[in-house]
């Protein structure tokens, strides 16, 4: 049967529906390289990364502005205990004047450990152990090998002993100038852990 509208086969000739020609699909599109759209939306992600990470590892001014006033106000009454300390009065018995510096000088470093560190973990520590705080935080950051244990060995005594002895107790000029000296360094190293509230045992691992 002839379909209409179809011209007349030629004689002699019968159509074979197998031997038509297979159907050509187009290409598959593949996977790479990508559409320019989306280079486009990749450099947009990485450029939001970017900023992100900038202003999320940046220091606020307002951070820092309170870092260099908590700086200050240690210095400040740093600098007011050696004052008083240098000042002494002729009349003034010498050892009660060393033994009161000395006592100021623990209360001091005490209240300045608690304001860099959770104050739940600093309160609890005595004797051996706060001196390890001390000494860790006097070596916070330091590349040097073996690290220093001034506030654990040197001034051991002094911190832990003399505040709580009779003020006829004989206290090495010296050496309370040298723990007077490393309080200060303590607080020129230390000062950029006011941005960061580590745990104590990071401080200690030196990290």
């Amino acid at each position: 049967m002839q379909m209409p509208n179809t011209p007349p086969m030629p004689s002699g000739v019968s159509f074979d529906p197998t031997k038509l020609a297979d159907i050509q699909l187009p290409n598959t599109i593949g996977v790479w390289p990508p559409a320019l759209g989306w280079w486009l939306l990749l450099l947009l992600i990485i450029v939001v990364i970017a900023i992100l990470t900038y202003f999320i590892k940046r220091k606020p001014p307002i951070k820092k502005a309170r870092i260099k006033h908590l700086k200050s106000q240690a210095m400040i009454e740093l600098e007011s205990i050696k004052k008083h300390y240098q000042n002494t009065d002729g009349n003034e018995a010498v050892n009660k004047k060393r033994q009161d510096t000395v006592k100021s000088l623990s209360i001091f470093l005490r209240r300045y450990a608690l304001s860099l560190y959770n104050r739940d973990e600093v309160a609890s520590l005595t004797d051996q152990q706060w001196l390890h705080l001390l000494d860790d935080t006097y070596n916070y950051s330091s590349k040097k090998q073996p690290l220093d244990t001034l506030f654990s060995e040197k001034y051991a005594d002094l911190l832990t002993q003399v505040p709580y002895q009779p003020n006829t107790q004989d206290i090495d000029p010296h050496l309370l100038g040298e723990l007077l000296d490393s309080s200060e360094i303590l607080i020129q190293k230390s000062i950029k852990l006011f941005n960061q509230t580590p745990s104590l045992e990071q401080v200690k691992n030196n990290v």
